[in-house]
């Protein structure tokens, strides 16, 4: 087998896993069953989404093929399903594959309808239609809500917002005026989660509060479940009184924040979470804190760069991989090194058709090659060989709060390395300017959750957001706060 092979689930004799680790066999294989040039490949190629495609392989290991979507319709939620193989398979076994793979899928996408289903071996090609439980007809009850967004629409709240491209985006009108426009950002069908945004009219000020009834909010919300959306959240600025109080007649329910996340003209100030999942109520006694908000120019410092190189004790460094040829250090070696220790994770296997540290390279050509190379650090011993990285996964508030992840080597877990590496990399933020670092946990990740709770403090749990082997899993926040400013007179807004 493929040493870059990661089994994601298990199809009666076959395992579905890495569609990466043998692109180009799948590629022969498309040529070979079609009879097509090597032009024509690639156009299939990238038109299956590289997530949901996977090689298939028998239980000794050995390609026979592959499965995924295909000439996918987004805007009617409909596709199709390619299903290849090197030799004619038993029906059952067939059916299995195909089974399984829906099964995935309709765990994972909103998606209405299989237009076809396409089989090819070097003998035959079999295609079927197959609908699945459409979703089509839902209908959101608010009058205060139209699909879509207009130019004009747009082009108005774009004044005082700077407006992402949003799906499922509607305006929140009142007396024939659009009063707001809702959306969602970061929508991520395989872990049926998104994050909620709300842009209000500015120039109704406080009256927002009397215009926009909660149940407005609601309705969307609850229409977005429907869509097989599972945990929609939505982050507010600690100084956002009005939209605050909008979403204290909801039914969203606060669940933590983030210190210094949000920004507000020349402050930092906290940021406000909330979430709903299907059926969730509004809790009662909820305590929401005030906000903690500082000047951006308490944590301004002359440093303006990241280090190229950390020393750590025993021979470890943290190392930009920026600055690995010219210290001769073999790149290739530190990539093959990360590549087994991140097969070696615990919860590793999903999504199905790329894995983590496989990142796009272009043209719908996947490879690993770049992967560690995108790290603010590789963690190395003295014999520069692979232990780790810590990476900023993003910046928020104006590059006032990073959000980070770490991985240590399994092999090298449970000796305080990881705890040395994150409060390092903690101590290098703070020192260019950063007020607060947070991290994203998932809940079944226990040697991440125990290095947390050693030091950052948990801010929030975000409830059923990360579907992984069947099961969605909490996300908890932790975050910790710059702590080499003066002691904090903080402005409470």
């Amino acid at each position: 087998m493929n040493n870059n092979f990661i089994e994601k689930f298990k199809a009666g004799n076959y395992s579905i896993g890495s569609f990466d680790a043998y692109q180009d066999l799948s590629k022969g294989l498309i040529q070979k069953n079609s009879d097509l040039t090597e032009e024509e490949v690639d156009e299939i190629m990238k038109s299956m989404p590289t997530t949901y495609r996977a090689s298939i392989v028998d239980h000794n290991g050995n390609y026979i093929g592959f499965i995924g979507l295909y000439n996918v319709d987004a805007k009617n939620n409909r596709t199709s399903i390619r299903f290849e193989t090197n030799v004619d398979l038993l029906t059952t076994d067939k059916n299995t594959i195909l089974e399984e793979y829906k099964k995935w899928l309709s765990e994972s996408l909103n998606l209405n309808e299989i237009e076809e289903e396409i089989y090819f071996t070097s003998t035959k090609k079999e295609v079927s239609q197959n609908r699945i439980q459409p979703k089509t007809n839902i209908i959101i009850p608010s009058s205060m809500l139209e699909s879509g967004i207009s130019e004009e629409t747009l082009e108005y709240f774009s004044h005082d917002y700077s407006i992402p491209r949003m799906q499922m985006p509607f305006t929140i009108k009142s007396n024939d005026r659009a009063i707001g426009i809702i959306g969602l950002t970061n929508l991520i069908w395989s872990n049926k989660r998104a994050n909620l945004n709300i842009f209000l009219d500015k120039s109704l000020g406080d009256d927002i509060v009397k215009e926009l009834a909660g149940y407005v909010i609601d309705d969307y919300v609850n229409y977005v479940h429907n869509c097989n959306i599972h945990n929609v959240t939505l982050s507010v600025s600690g100084s956002d009184k009005n939209k605050l109080d909008i979403l204290r007649n909801t039914n969203m329910n606060y669940y933590g924040f983030i210190p210094f996340g949000s920004i507000n003209e020349n402050h930092v100030e906290s940021n406000m979470m909330f979430q709903h999942i299907p059926n969730m109520k509004k809790q009662n006694g909820v305590y929401v804190p005030e906000n903690i908000s500082k000047d951006v120019k308490t944590f301004d410092t002359d440093k303006k760069e990241l280090d190229s190189v950390i020393e750590l004790n025993n021979g470890y460094r943290l190392v930009s991989p920026k600055i690995l040829e010219q210290d001769h250090i073999d790149s290739n070696k530190i990539i093959d090194e990360h590549i087994s220790a991140m097969q070696e994770r615990e919860g590793f296997a999903i999504p199905l058709g790329e894995d983590k540290y496989i990142l796009q390279r272009g043209n719908g050509n996947y490879g690993i090659s770049k992967a560690v190379m995108n790290y603010d650090y590789v963690l190395l011993d003295s014999s520069n060989h692979y232990a780790g990285y810590i990476n900023i996964l993003r910046n928020n508030a104006n590059n006032r709060n990073a959000e980070i992840e770490i991985g240590i080597d399994p092999k090298l877990q449970h000796n305080g390395l990881g705890t040395q590496v994150i409060n390092k990399f903690y101590d290098q933020l703070f020192s260019v300017g950063y007020a607060s670092v947070t991290s994203a946990v998932f809940e079944f990740n226990n040697p991440s959750i125990k290095l947390h709770e050693k030091v950052a403090e948990l801010n929030g749990i975000r409830l059923e957001s990360y579907y992984i082997n069947g099961k969605l899993w909490d996300m908890q926040f932790y975050t910790k706060v710059n702590e080499n400013i003066d002691e904090m007179k903080s402005t409470r807004l």
